[in-house]
């Protein structure tokens, strides 16, 4: 895994954050998607991807990308 921008400060990590949300990828629709492809979720603070499971998941899947979930458990997502 690659290092969080929150580990080069708070500065950085919400400049970061801004530039994630200013340029979304293009998000993929599951339900275009053939049968038995992979599920997409995206983060919803920034639009990213934050998981991708199986069309068979039974867990939960992440609600935020791991970059903003560092944010957050930082308390410096608002």
């Amino acid at each position: 895994m690659s290092e969080l921008a929150t580990q080069k400060g708070k500065k950085f990590a919400l400049e970061q954050l801004e530039k994630r949300r200013k340029n979304k990828p293009e998000q993929i629709d599951n339900t275009s998607l053939y049968a038995g492809s992979p599920m997409y979720f995206y983060c919803k603070s920034c639009g990213h991807l934050a998981d991708t499971l199986p069309e068979s998941y039974i867990s939960k899947p992440k609600d935020l990308c791991d970059e903003c979930q560092a944010l957050k458990d930082l308390g410096w997502l608002e």
